[in-house]
């Protein structure tokens, strides 16, 4: 046997899961976000999943392909719902690799907090974007709704002995 073999467990309740996956990320969308939250220029939802099952070397890459697909569609049904604000609203799924558990949607009011946002570049956490010729939706296999597009930056952080090395991929209302 090969050094390289690796041993998967298969995962029980793999359907309910991924079932119950969808209905939760989705419920995400049916809230309606308030912007009139004190020094918030934005409204966010995690993930609702369990680390231990998205992160999980036996969950399929299938499964977390389902999973930002589930994402982006919530973004799309959240993106829909606030056409009727009065401020511009930004609706992105925010897609965090490779521990998809930090994944979340975000809503951004205006443009203030929205033009500070990718604005990483400290000691303890940068961004550094990813080339155009990259594509999240493209190597995954996600279908993006019209009108919207991808951003993607190679995220490194350093803070109090910790550190960690992924990127951070925003699909929505990003140009």
């Amino acid at each position: 046997m090969s050094a390289e073999f690796v041993t998967r467990k298969r995962v029980r309740g793999l359907r309910r899961k991924c079932t119950a996956m969808r209905h939760r990320i989705g419920a995400i969308a049916t809230t309606v976000p308030r912007e009139d939250r004190e020094g918030c220029g934005y409204w966010h939802a995690h993930l609702p999943l369990a680390q231990t099952f998205i992160d999980s070397q036996s969950t399929p890459r299938s499964v977390r392909r389902l999973c930002i697909q589930s994402l982006v569609d919530a973004a799309a049904q959240l993106r829909e719902s606030q056409r009727h604000r009065s401020t511009r609203c930004r609706v992105v799924a925010a897609v965090s690799l490779p521990l998809l558990f930090d994944s979340q949607l975000i809503v951004f009011f205006g443009g203030e907090y929205w033009n500070q946002f990718f604005l990483r570049d400290t000691p303890e956490q940068r961004w550094v974007a990813l080339p155009p010729t990259r594509s999240l939706a493209g190597e995954w296999g996600v279908l993006l709704p019209d009108g919207f597009q991808e951003l993607g930056y190679a995220e490194s952080i350093a803070d109090e002995g910790f550190q960690s090395e992924g990127e951070q991929w925003f699909l929505g209302d990003v140009e």
